[in-house]
């Protein structure tokens, strides 16, 4: 029996060998459909259903073995000099097709002297990937908290400052409240069109203020036990506020400078003498029965996670081989030398980062492939002794996407945006009018 493809071949052959396509008008060796049903020694019209059948198939979108008709060769006309037989001079069909081949062979002598002429330039074929419409296939994406420098139980006394700013446990909270809220808002807005995986969210460090320093120790509102207390309550909180939306969620860990138990840093077992770390394992117990919650607490200064095919690095940036903020600059500079100095060490280790995430230096920024983050804080007395800038209590939200990578982001506002109450002054009013 004759395939489908095989009857194919066989029109198609006598295409290429000048027999007119199946419906031709153009007269001249004769059908290729009949041709090829009489070399197949098939009946006359056997072929001739069969293709009407498979037009069928096409037109409704359907898998069919159609003849490519555009391969038919029309049979070369004789020059002018060629003498013509009798049997051509009363053949119209011979007239046509020789008209034919006279015009297109005049359209391309027009087109090649416009074209050497200047007249109009050489046609420029469309990119394929013009011409491709889409596969209708959803992409992942996951969501991404930078949650660093909550800095819990510290105290900033809004009369020190004049009014610029105020932060105590209670403020801590109910900012940490609202970037977890956000993210349950924002997030799903951000991945409308795509698959969420799940959340990643990212403990950089700080969540303590602790007592590093003799002023900490004076000035905070809880010590460092009761901190550390607060901080478990609150992820545990957002936590579960993100199961409510995300299906998944990642949390990593890494120290901060402010946690650490010992007076000064540490090189050596620095993860584990940290109160940031003693945090993520306390959360962790409390999820060690939810499958949804999984946890990457690392023994070291910094954590390697690989996210949809790419390499995201967090760490808390105290160690980041560089001091703090240079000049009018501010801390930009000495971000951007650290996050390079990353880059170098990761890269001669094969692992180079895609995404840089960290705090410390209480500074919101995004150069490259870098989320700095901002803090809970905010504006303190030790920036308003350096008369740094005022930035407010921020935090990165952001959505990596598979083929896109880092799409949406957005510095979530802990605080809504207010002008500072005038501070009181002591001026006898007659004085100050």
């Amino acid at each position: 029996m004759i395939s489908d493809k095989q009857k194919k071949e066989a029109v198609e052959a006598c295409l290429r060998e000048g027999f007119e396509p199946w419906r031709s008008k153009v007269r001249g060796k004769g059908s290729a459909v009949l041709e090829a049903g009489r070399r197949l020694k098939l009946n006359r019209n056997a072929l001739t259903d069969w293709c009407r059948a498979q037009a069928a198939l096409a037109s409704d979108g359907k898998k069919n073995f159609l003849p490519n008709w555009k391969l038919y060769i029309a049979p070369v006309p004789a020059n002018d000099n060629t003498p013509v037989g009798r049997r051509e001079l009363h053949d119209s069909a011979y007239w046509r097709t020789r008209a034919h081949s006279m015009e297109k062979e005049l359209a391309a002598i027009e087109k090649l002297l416009e074209e050497v002429g200047g007249i109009r330039s050489l046609d420029v074929p469309k990119p394929e990937w013009l011409l491709k419409h889409g596969t209708g296939k959803r992409n992942r994406s996951v969501l991404s908290m930078l949650f660093t420098d909550l800095h819990m139980g510290e105290v900033i006394d809004p009369d020190e400052i004049m009014g610029l700013n105020a932060f105590n446990p209670a403020i801590a909270e109910r900012r940490a409240q609202r970037f977890f809220q956000a993210a349950c808002e924002i997030g799903p807005r951000w991945a409308a069109d795509t698959k969420v995986e799940g959340m990643l969210l990212n403990l950089g460090g700080d969540l303590i203020s602790g007592d590093i320093h003799e002023e900490l120790r004076i000035t905070n509102g809880l010590t460092s036990h009761e901190q550390v207390r607060a901080v478990v309550s609150i992820l545990i909180a957002g936590i579960k506020l993100l199961l409510k939306v995300y299906r998944r969620i990642h949390v990593t860990s890494v120290p901060g400078n402010h946690a650490r138990t010992t007076f000064k840093p540490t090189a050596k077992l620095y993860s584990k003498l940290s109160y940031d770390t003693l945090i993520a394992q306390m959360v962790a117990d409390a999820f060690a029965g939810d499958a949804r919650v999984t946890f990457q607490i690392t023994p070291a200064n910094d954590a390697i996670i690989p996210v949809l095919g790419y390499t995201a690095f967090l760490t808390h940036g105290d160690k980041m081989g560089t001091g703090g903020g240079q000049g009018f600059a501010g801390p930009l500079l000495p971000i951007v030398r650290g996050t390079k100095k990353v880059e170098a060490q990761q890269a001669r280790a094969q692992r180079r980062p895609d995404i840089i995430m960290h705090g410390h230096y209480h500074h919101s920024a995004n150069p490259g492939p870098v989320f700095s983050n901002g803090a809970f804080p905010g504006y303190s007395e030790y920036g308003n002794g350096l008369r740094a800038s005022l930035e407010l209590p921020q935090q990165w939200l952001f959505l990596i996407h598979e083929t896109w990578g880092v799409r949406e982001r957005a510095e979530i506002k802990l605080e809504t945006p207010a002008i500072p109450a005038r501070p009181a002054s002591s001026m006898p009013k007659e004085m100050a009018a």
